[in-house]
């Protein structure tokens, strides 16, 4: 199995830093899907309770109206509160955020992470903090670096994902 392949290749420092990937991939799919809920329910963090999705707030109508600043301002602040564009993002963060954490459709989490996070980056253009780099480009560059080093491959149900006919039929979703 791949859980005593991996516990038995610890002592390697291949095995080591595919764990470390796999815990990585699971902590960003968890922060992903915090956001999830934080903004259907209302958690506080950052969204209160009444701007949650379950009773009728947006989760695009206030970032995208007051927050965003630079070249694309014009074109988010004309989306904010679009109930497709709250959907896209909800199914988005749902749907990578539940695949890394499970270690699945590395392919498509892989990029919908990368093409989320650079939407995102374009947000706020230069960043507050930096004027080049922000945390979107590390989670992009970590995106990357989990599935091209094996983050996939540890702390998930990839094989078991993988053995699917649906999966062998359509290898996108691997």
């Amino acid at each position: 199995s791949s859980l005593r392949r991996m516990v038995f290749d610890l002592e390697s420092d291949r095995g080591r830093g595919e764990l470390i990937l796999g815990i990585l991939r699971i902590v960003l799919g968890f922060m992903l899907i915090w956001a999830f809920l934080d903004k259907l329910l209302g958690l506080g963090m950052p969204t209160t309770p009444d701007a949650a999705m379950i009773n009728g707030g947006s989760p695009t109508e206030y970032y995208l109206s007051h927050l965003v600043s630079g070249p694309f301002e014009g074109i988010y602040s004309s989306l904010a509160g679009n109930p497709v564009l709250d959907i896209l993002l909800m199914a988005g963060l749902l749907l990578v955020g539940a695949a890394m954490i499970l270690g699945v459709a590395s392919r498509l989490s892989t990029v919908g992470m990368c093409v989320m996070m650079a939407l995102m980056f374009s947000l706020e253009i230069p960043p507050d903090d930096n004027p080049f780099v922000d945390y979107h480009i590390v989670y992009i560059l970590a995106s990357i670096a989990i599935y091209y080093l094996g983050g996939y491959g540890a702390l998930g149900l990839g094989e078991r994902w993988s053995e699917l006919s649906i999966v062998k039929r359509f290898p996108i979703l691997r």
